[in-house]
């Protein structure tokens, strides 16, 4: 599980502030057959500078993959120094796409996050190759 969050470097930052419902352009992702990716890390880091996550509003999904599965992992993320604070890590909640064992093609997943008066729609799509391919 180590070497799969040092490989996996690919996230995606949300900021969920006071708007109304928004759509992201559809992101892309490859990833080699039986081996998951990381779709999106939800990071929430207080101004107080300490290393506890701020609250992040449970994501839910709208389009499940049709050929593999998602699920949310809490894992550790690097967070630069700004405003004051020194760089550090904090928890943040990753969804994870893990492919269908033997699968190989497009996929596509649809999340929503509410913050607020905002909802935030993200679509994926991860192309999922032979073991063989490199990315």
């Amino acid at each position: 599980m180590k070497r799969f969050f040092g490989v996996l470097t690919i996230a995606t930052t949300l900021a969920l502030f006071g708007q109304p419902a928004t759509a992201q352009s559809e992101k892309e992702f490859k990833t080699k057959s039986g081996t998951p990716v990381i779709i999106v890390n939800f990071v929430s880091a207080r101004q107080d500078c300490s290393s506890n996550p701020g609250p992040i509003a449970v994501p839910v999904i709208r389009e499940k993959p049709t050929n593999g599965n998602v699920h949310m992992q809490v894992v550790a993320t690097d967070i630069a120094a700004s405003h004051g604070c020194p760089a550090r890590k904090i928890p943040t909640i990753a969804l994870v796409y893990t492919p269908a064992k033997d699968f190989v093609g497009t996929d596509s997943v649809q999340v929503e996050i509410e913050a607020g008066n905002r909802t935030t729609t993200l679509r994926y799509r991860v192309t999922v190759q032979a073991t063989a391919e490199r990315l």
